[in-house]
């Protein structure tokens, strides 16, 4: 009897994979349908959670992009022109687009945002399928499937009119109420997932082949973003799908990122080699932490004026009422969210550093 082979390829391994990378999703709507009472009635996200999800994840992993560019010695000496030039253009445009209507600057924050998600789990996908062997077509096929259970849900967001949250600020979205459009989209979203499935199961019994890494992503990305747009109407559900299943992955990414470079060149800075083993995991959490708390501070003092009683050292800088100050102070402290989806999007495609990542992490 033939035996069927695994073909997964785990950035670290299987159990951290399985509780960092595609395990989020599962235990957020596991703990869901656990806790109805808690999850499913309480609409709004306590200021407890607030700290600990969006803080402690949202705007941390956020950070986690400098130890790739800006703390990482040999990248930040190789593409310091780069690394320089986006913050400072990333502002200049800010303060251009918030001159001339700061519901402009949000809208196409929040959609730089949304293609940012969606094409990590593209970039995680193409992890973990590098073991497998599939022709061209199939290939588009799952790169169909992965839009397609990314983009539908924010399309029905975009038609529903109905949704009990937002991205960043109310009607930063387009929204348009064309409810009737949304069965069709749904039809389509399920016809593709019927037909990679059927794809799949053929490959995998002529090839007596699998991929569990890949199976759970897949599923772990539908779970997260169709139950947490459609199926639930839920400020704090969406959140914890949103923040979570994206933040914790890139973390842990960047770490393993890290680690697997030092490992192989031993030629790092001693601080650098010290947060990315084992032994300086923490220490490397708490810097991320840090540098999100500074940053949501300035912000709560400054713009938001939000859940004060966790930044009390922030009290004493006087909230900016004048709209002239804002058109500079708001791209400003957004330098490092938009920076971070520019970057990434460069980083990862960098060929001419020593250390070769695709190697390392992609296998």
């Amino acid at each position: 009897m033939t035996s069927y082979q695994n073909k997964s390829n785990w950035i670290l391994n299987a159990t951290a994979d399985s509780l960092f990378v595609v395990g989020p999703p599962f235990i957020i709507l596991c703990l869901i349908f656990l806790f109805p009472d808690y999850f499913i009635a309480e609409q709004d996200v306590s200021p407890f959670l607030w700290i600990l999800v969006v803080l402690g994840v949202d705007v941390s992993h956020v950070y986690s992009t400098l130890f790739r560019t800006y703390f990482e010695p040999t990248t930040f000496q190789k593409h310091k022109t780069i690394l320089t030039l986006v913050p400072a253009l990333v502002w200049v445009i800010g303060i251009l687009c918030y001159s001339i209507d700061s519901l402009l600057f949000w809208h196409i924050l929040a959609y730089l945002a949304v293609f940012h998600f969606i094409r990590q789990q593209y970039g995680f996908l193409r992890i973990y399928v590098q073991k497998e062997e599939r022709p061209r077509w199939f290939t588009r096929l799952e790169n169909t499937l992965v839009y397609t259970i990314t983009v539908i849900p924010v399309l029905i967001w975009h038609l529903s009119g109905d949704r009990s949250f937002v991205w960043f600020v109310k009607d930063d979205f387009f929204i348009q109420s064309f409810s009737s459009a949304i069965p069709l989209l749904l039809v389509f979203l399920f016809a593709t997932i019927g037909v990679y499935a059927m794809a799949e199961l053929y490959f995998c019994l002529h090839q007596k082949v699998y991929n569990t890494a890949k199976y759970l992503l897949l599923t772990g990305t539908f779970i997260s973003w169709y139950f947490g747009i459609v199926y639930f109407n839920s400020d704090l559900i969406f959140t914890l799908f949103n923040v979570i299943c994206h933040g914790v992955p890139y973390i842990m990414l960047i770490w393993v990122y890290g680690n697997k470079k030092t490992n192989q060149q031993k030629t790092e800075r001693a601080w650098y080699s010290f947060l990315f083993s084992y032994k300086g995991v923490i220490i490397y959490v708490l810097i991320l932490l840090l540098l999100a708390y500074v940053e949501e501070g300035f912000w709560n003092a400054l713009i938001w004026n939000e859940h004060t009683e966790y930044f009390i050292l922030f009290r004493a800088i006087p909230a900016v009422s004048n709209l002239h100050l804002a058109t500079f102070l708001v791209p400003l402290l957004s330098v490092p969210q938009v920076t971070h989806y520019i970057i990434d999007g460069f980083i990862w495609k960098i060929k001419d550093d020593q250390f070769d990542w695709k190697k390392y992490i992609l296998g």
